[in-house]
């Protein structure tokens, strides 16, 4: 008796040993969740300053990781920090050695459509005259957008995005000066706030509302004869519910107005125009694409391979057998443009 119930103590062992270890055994951790990004402060102040008579400024910062974004910040800190503020004749400068300050007042505005960031930074000089910059950064990618890359995320071609953006500039035209009478002046004036150059100059981004927006040079009869304005050219539920930048490259393409600039550097007379709004890596691009497209090699890598990106760059001649001979009347022309256009901007 005692042996068969030792035998049935054993199977009953073997039948529930299974059962037992898998019930005593620790349940999986859960895996962590990377934590939400905190969007309500995705931007902050990195300087800010405010006086008992009206002057402000605010220098804004992307609270983002990643060196492309800090790429970004940098690009603002340099802007309006060390170039509008800080510099020799910058307002802080003016404030500390009692003068009046140019600009009067630096500020920002911010909005998040999708993972898509549009920072528009402002700086207001007297006369009624305000400067902008538009930074447009996909936060997904970590870094900023070409113009290009906002139409395309927005499903907006680029002739499409142009032609509103004329008829914006023209609306804006008439509207502003209707009082005026018709003479030649408003007709010159017309004609550059019409012109090409000027349309494709335009920065879009988008606003709190969502509506796609562009910064553009709208011209004047009076006062400096040309304002940057905010024009709005599409309303948000024309474009995509959800807007994503998930899928961009690691680097941006070439901006589209420093592309159109290096199309037509060669066989154009450029302008003033074209240059609006070029930060200083733009005029490096800039000036040394009017030897790209003579076809001159570059010992610098990074340009060699910006260059490289265009289908008219035909690198033909060494750096050491180039000469400024080789250049045609327009590239010399255009050359001393962006030198006087970097002179004009201290970079």
């Amino acid at each position: 008796m005692k042996k068969l119930t030792s035998i049935l103590l054993v199977l009953a062992l073997i039948l529930t040993g299974p059962a037992a270890l898998a019930a005593e055994a620790p349940p999986e951790p859960e895996k962590a969740s990377a934590p939400a990004p905190d969007f309500d402060a995705t931007v902050t102040d990195a300087f800010s300053y405010e006086s008992g008579d009206g002057l402000t400024f605010r220098v804004p910062k992307i609270e983002y990781g990643g060196e492309g974004i800090q790429a970004v910040n940098d690009a603002i800190w340099a802007d309006l920090y060390e170039d509008q503020l800080y510099s020799e004749y910058g307002a802080m400068t003016a404030i500390e050695e009692g003068w009046s300050p140019e600009p009067y007042h630096v500020s920002y505005e911010w909005s998040l459509n999708g993972d898509v960031l549009s920072l528009l930074t402002v700086s207001s000089y007297s006369g009624d005259y305000d400067v902008y910059s538009v930074y447009n950064v996909s936060l997904s990618a970590g870094r900023r957008m070409a113009d290009q890359e906002l139409l395309d995320v927005l499903g907006i071609a680029p002739e499409d995005f142009y032609d509103l953006a004329g008829m914006a500039l023209t609306n804006a035209f008439e509207e502003s000066n209707a009082p005026m009478p018709e003479d030649e002046f408003k007709a010159q004036q017309r004609q550059a706030n019409n012109a090409e150059a000027n349309v494709r100059a335009v920065r879009p981004y988008l606003d709190g509302s969502g509506d796609l927006c562009v910064i553009a040079t709208v011209y004047a009869l009076a006062g400096a004869g040309q304002y940057y304005r905010s024009l709005t050219i599409l309303e948000s539920r024309q474009l995509p519910a959800v807007i994503t930048s998930a899928d961009l490259p690691e680097e941006a393409p070439a901006d589209s107005r420093l592309a159109y600039f290096l199309e037509r550097c060669d066989s154009e007379a450029l302008t003033r125009t074209d240059l609006d709004g070029f930060d200083a890596q733009m005029c490096l691009y800039a000036r040394n694409g009017i030897y790209a497209r003579s076809g001159r090699k570059f010992l610098d890598q990074d340009l060699q391979r910006f260059y490289e990106q265009f289908d008219w760059y035909d690198p033909a001649v060494e750096p050491a057998q180039f000469t400024d001979g080789m250049l045609n009347g327009y590239q010399v022309k255009n050359l001393a443009l962006v030198l006087a256009y970097e002179a004009d901007m201290g970079y």
